[in-house]
């Protein structure tokens, strides 16, 4: 419900689009820019969050910033995963785990059912665009596992894989 609120009241300043625009190379830029106002919205939240928590490696602000942005493939069915649709496939996951899987279709001609797919496998389709984007390796194993339950590993990068997770998670 407060993602909802927060949604519904999304704004980006043009000091932030400043920030992002500096931030990101053109292509990826482009990325962040085909989001929604409310997703480009969150993903400032988790990059603000994690250096308000004073982590500063840009891959991982990077990845804040392009982390869901695989949601906008499913565009290319006619179906925008907004705020609206957002809520009830949030609440399908919870309340009936295994129905959004056992509906989903990766054909992008299926409509719906291929927002449910690219719904549940946003992660693995962003990290592929952030890297056609020019994105490095590192920022596109975050985006692509951003997700996955944490690992007990204490390495560099499931640091910052669990920041942020962390950071989206409070946003």
């Amino acid at each position: 419900m407060r993602q909802f609120i927060r949604g519904l009241m999304a704004q980006v300043s043009q000091e932030e689009r400043r920030e992002v625009t500096q931030r990101l190379s053109p292509a990826a830029l482009a990325l962040f820019e085909r989001m929604p106002v409310d997703a480009q919205r969150h993903s400032l939240n988790a990059m603000q969050t994690l250096q308000a928590g004073g982590y500063d490696d840009p891959d991982l602000l990077t990845a804040a910033l392009l982390h869901d942005v695989g949601k906008v493939a499913a565009d290319d069915a006619g179906v925008r995963i907004n705020l609206w649709l957002r809520g009830p496939l949030v609440l399908a996951e919870a309340l009936a785990p295994g129905w959004l899987e056992r509906q989903a279709a990766d054909d992008p001609t299926e409509g719906w059912r291929y927002a449910l797919h690219v719904h549940l496998e946003h992660p693995r389709i962003g990290a592929a665009m952030a890297q056609e984007a020019g994105c490095n390796e590192q920022v596109c194993w975050l985006i692509a596992h951003h997700q996955d339950k944490a690992s007990p590993d204490h390495d560099e990068r499931s640091r910052l894989l669990a920041a942020l997770q962390w950071a989206d998670e409070q946003n």
